[in-house]
């Protein structure tokens, strides 16, 4: 087996470039290639409490199948493993895994207090009869290195498009389709209301351009995120969507949310009417969004749908 090691907030375009010499590496030793990655991710069990992934562990299934990754597979990560010495750590993948060859990036830092690098990891590797291949990291042309913290920065400002350009494609919001308030309906905009994944980072409140995928299909969806202020006594953040045109019932069913650029910061309007032409506005504004989505992207989303 070919692993490729890390662990992996997400999967962003840095990455990508992991999986492909896993899969490159796969060809020339005849072997099946997997992701091996850790859960609880390692920031959260080492004590970094205001670590919210950019991704849930089933959003990352998701991900990960259309990106075609053949198998996700997690280790338990225990404060015991972070302390083990870089030897030891790899006897403790040695024991789970047969593995044939590690495939990481130049950063990847492993056992107790982040000893090992990139030329230990060879070194003591090679012990155990494995190839290692360090793959260097992905850069953009100014220069700066592509990587989930500054994907999470952009995402937690409400700043998608640079988020999606790193990412390689739109940041993704999975859950379950629930009843809300009904109010949408009333006004001529009925909108999903999904339930937000807990231990997931979020963007900043307001309305987005995005889209919706389910089944087969990926839509085009005004996307509010936020409190709903002109209708004040909610429970805490929303997630709502208008899917211009459609009719359907999606109550029960899960769908993948995708976000493209934020519209407008999230305001209380003084009376309905007004609300009513923003959202119009809003809409139009969506859907000239969705007209510069490459057809690419929008077949990925339906990918994220089933």
């Amino acid at each position: 087996m070919i692993a490729a090691i890390g662990s992996f907030d997400g999967f962003h375009l840095g990455h990508r470039k992991l999986f492909e010499a896993a899969e490159n590496l796969s060809r020339v030793m005849s072997d099946s290639w997997c992701v091996v990655t850790f859960f609880p991710h390692p920031q959260l069990v080492l004590g970094h409490r205001t670590f919210l992934p950019l991704f849930s562990e089933p959003e990352k299934d998701i991900l990960g199948q259309c990106l075609g990754i053949p198998e996700i597979i997690r280790l338990d990560f225990s404060k015991d493993l972070a302390g083990l010495e870089p030897a030891d750590f790899l006897g403790f993948l040695e024991d789970r895994l047969f593995i044939r060859a590690l495939v990481v990036g130049e950063d990847f830092r492993f056992g107790r207090d982040r000893r090992g690098g990139a030329g230990l990891l060879k070194e003591l590797a090679s012990r155990r009869g494995w190839e290692v291949e360090i793959v260097p990291h992905l850069a953009t042309p100014s220069g700066r290195k592509i990587g989930s913290s500054y994907i999470r920065e952009r995402v937690i400002r409400g700043d998608l498009p640079r988020a999606m350009a790193d990412l390689g494609h739109p940041f993704m919001i999975r859950g379950l389709i629930v009843h809300g308030d009904g109010r949408g309906r009333t006004i001529g905009f009925p909108t999903i209301n999904l339930s937000l994944p807990r231990m997931k980072v979020m963007p900043a409140k307001g309305v987005y351009a995005g889209g919706v995928a389910f089944g087969k299909a990926a839509l085009p969806a005004a996307v509010n995120i936020g409190l709903n202020p002109t209708f004040p006594g909610g429970d805490g953040l929303r997630c709502e969507a208008y899917i211009p045109g459609f009719r359907g019932e999606l109550y029960g069913k899960e769908v993948s949310l995708f976000l493209f650029r934020r519209l407008r910061r999230e305001k209380a309007f003084p009376t309905v009417s007004e609300l009513v032409e923003q959202m119009k506005t809003d809409v139009k504004g969506t859907m000239a969004q969705w007209e510069r989505i490459e057809e690419d992207t929008k077949k990925f989303m339906a990918c994220c749908g089933t």
